[in-house]
């Protein structure tokens, strides 16, 4: 049976907007030289973000997602690193951690966990693997509304499940607990209609890289790797987004963003997933990453040397250690 539910547990739109704000951060998943979790580099890696600035009402911490290679997690671990994650972040920064996998009983069992250990936040997408009805998303949004308390953010992950519309998001955000999205769409007029349509429903964390035109049409966040190894950078972005300073924000986007980006898509030609990157950008600054977990592999020392020239040339980040 699920939770008893009171109106105290349910969290509505306007508490979500007050409490999950600014950059949100993918976090990578440290691992030992034998692929084991690093949960002692977890803590110290979540310790850096938050003494240099990600707190509540300027980040969020997503935690065993993509960036953290969920799909090379078990479900077990993937409990560990929320668990550690929020006991690292001690109540400065919000931690929202992934629900995806491929059973609704799997994604429950990590909701009502998740819930218990103190993370604010589930990430939840289509399911995968299988084409999902329209049906089949609901009943898996449904199941984790009612059977557990934690707040739900919407993932519209079109890239590698099933896109979900405006009017499938809008179906969803009528679920007690539904009161975020991480918003990308696969064509540039989707992105805005649902940003225009959805933006007073939902708390909308952009997801598409469109920083000045999703915050003009009202989002209150967007999705960031670059904080796990420069976290100053990400929240200059926001803050002259929320003063509305949008001329400033895209000379700080092109002075490094829209490069990193370029050196990302090299990146993923050359090995899967998003853990072998952002483990090279936290390793060039002194911060303990280990390797990503195969089949992805360790980028080549040329893109590395590629990198470490584009950090270099935007303004070079303090290491964990200074």
């Amino acid at each position: 049976s699920g939770p008893q539910r009171t109106e105290e547990s349910i969290m509505d739109v306007q508490q979500a907007k007050a409490v999950f704000r600014g950059p949100m951060v993918s976090v990578a998943t440290p691992f030992t030289p034998d692929f084991e979790l690093d949960l002692e580099a977890l803590r110290t890696n979540i310790r850096f973000m938050v003494e240099r600035g990600v707190r509540q009402g300027q980040g969020v911490l997503l935690v065993a997602a993509a960036g953290g290679e969920f799909p090379m997690l078990s479900l077990e671990e993937r409990k560990e690193v929320t668990r550690v994650s929020v006991e690292a972040a001690q109540g400065e920064v919000p931690v929202a951690t992934s629900l995806q996998f491929t059973g609704t009983r799997e994604v429950v069992e990590m909701a009502r966990f998740s819930h218990e250990v103190g993370a604010a936040l589930g990430q939840l997408s289509a399911p995968y693997y299988y084409e999902p009805p329209a049906g089949d998303i609901f009943g898996l949004f449904e199941a984790v509304s009612t059977e557990s308390d934690l707040p739900i953010m919407i993932y519209n992950n079109w890239g590698n499940t099933l896109n979900m519309n405006v009017d499938m998001v809008e179906s969803l955000a009528e679920l007690p607990n539904v009161v975020v999205l991480k918003w990308s769409a696969p064509a540039s007029h989707q992105f805005t209609t649902g940003l225009h349509h959805l933006a007073d429903r939902l708390a909308i964390f952009d997801n598409d890289g469109q920083h000045v035109w999703s915050h003009m049409l009202g989002a209150v966040g967007f999705i960031t790797h670059i904080s796990n190894f420069w976290p100053e950078y990400p929240l200059e972005i926001w803050n002259l987004l929320e003063r509305e300073n949008y001329r400033q924000a895209i000379q700080k986007l092109a002075g490094f963003k829209w490069g990193w980006h370029k050196w990302v898509v090299k990146a993923c030609q050359e090995t899967e997933g998003e853990g072998p990157f952002i483990k090279a950008a936290m390793e060039e600054v002194g911060l303990p990453a280990g390797p990503p977990r195969p089949p992805a592999r360790p980028l080549s020392a040329a893109l590395r040397e590629e990198f470490g020239q584009l950090l270099a040339g935007a303004r070079e980040p303090a290491g964990a250690g200074e």
